[in-house]
């Protein structure tokens, strides 16, 4: 089954008031989803509620990450995202 990515499609600012009918052709794009289901582990020991920081590939991990998750009560996380992309993950706990 294909999945597909919406492409973005901005109106400019337009008088509800006006009467004019706006056309605006929307379209999206295939892409690859993948799907990564992981365990936080550390020396044996799992990781249970904490928290999972992610970033695509190029974005510095002093950034904002991509995707922000936890883990459950078995250190269990997972996202979705689109394949092909660097991702690097980072565990946080308190």
């Amino acid at each position: 089954m294909a999945n597909y990515k919406p492409i973005a499609k901005t109106i400019g600012a337009a008088s509800a008031a006006s009467g004019i009918v706006l056309h605006a052709k929307i379209s999206t794009t295939s892409w690859v989803l993948l799907l990564v289901r992981g365990t936080a582990v550390f020396s044996n020991t799992i990781l249970r509620s904490g928290a999972v920081a992610i970033w695509t590939s190029g974005t510095p991990t002093t950034a904002t990450p991509t995707y922000t998750t936890f883990t459950d009560a078995n250190a269990i996380y997972g996202i979705s995202t689109r394949a092909g992309v660097g991702l690097t993950i980072k565990f946080y706990s308190k």
